[in-house]
């Protein structure tokens, strides 16, 4: 039986592990709105330790690291993003997922709208997917902007290649569009809410789509550490054989700023 000391010792551990936790990019959409950050000339960006508890067909645990560098000048923007995540699947089973994403912006005008274009490499053994790569482009406006409030909108499209690990080897080229809304509201200089809903039709077959879902709320202890809380929604109209339509994830944990 577990001691006192021996028990505290587990907590504190327990602790340290969710101290340095943060939000991985298990589902098959990949949210870039929520790793944004402001518009600060030169370099910045963070870097995420991970655990998590997911229950979909199977229960998983799961740790990662994601990597996170944006590069701001005049009215260029490039963000380069990059999520690797090792899952266990009921105590033995290990399996894992992961990103590459890069997104240049350029900002016309007065700010009103951005220039997007984005390519991205995906995988997800769980979600049999062996491989994704897609090339998007449009463009994103601002619909409102106040103090500590931001509503945004984009009408992108994007060309999708995915191969699938099922018994067929099942490989499709799409074009597809890549809608997303999102809204932000820094309540005070140290709580941020964030939202951001997808859709992803496929242009050929409308009834074919994926809409996914990304509420967050960040607390800042300081300007290099915060702790966050992200819930999540996945939901594919027409998912591979024997895989559900919808998957939901809840984190929480650290985040560490440079």
């Amino acid at each position: 039986m577990m001691n006192f000391s021996q028990n505290m010792h587990y907590r504190l551990l327990i602790f340290i592990a969710f101290g340095i936790a943060s939000q991985a990019a298990s589902g098959q959409l990949v949210n870039i709105e929520k790793s944004r950050k402001e518009a600060k000339p030169g370099f910045q960006g963070h870097i995420d330790l991970s655990l998590a508890l997911t229950q979909n067909t199977k229960q998983i645990f799961e740790t990662g690291t994601n990597t996170h560098v944006q590069y701001h000048r005049d009215r260029h923007t490039v963000l380069v993003l990059n999520s690797i995540n090792f899952m266990r699947v009921e105590g033995d089973d290990l399996i894992n997922n992961g990103f590459q994403h890069i997104r240049y912006n350029y900002t016309l005008g007065g700010g009103f709208t951005t220039a997007e274009i984005f390519t991205q490499h995906q995988y997800n053994s769980i979600r049999l997917l062996q491989r994704r790569f897609l090339l998007g482009w449009g463009p994103r406006f601002r619909i409102f902007e106040s103090t500590g409030v931001g509503i945004y909108i984009a009408p992108l499209v994007m060309l999708e290649q995915e191969k699938l690990n099922d018994e067929a080897g099942t490989q499709t080229d799409k074009f597809k569009g890549d809608l997303y809304v999102s809204g932000t509201w820094s309540i005070d200089e140290r709580v941020n809410f964030s939202h951001t809903t997808y859709y992803q039709p496929d242009f050929a077959r409308l009834r074919e789509y994926r809409i996914a879902s990304d509420t967050g709320l960040e607390l800042k202890f300081n300007e290099s550490f915060s702790f966050i809380v992200t819930y999540s929604l996945a939901f594919d109209s027409h998912p591979p054989i024997d895989i559900p339509k919808l998957f939901y994830t809840l984190r929480n944990g650290i985040k560490y700023n440079f």
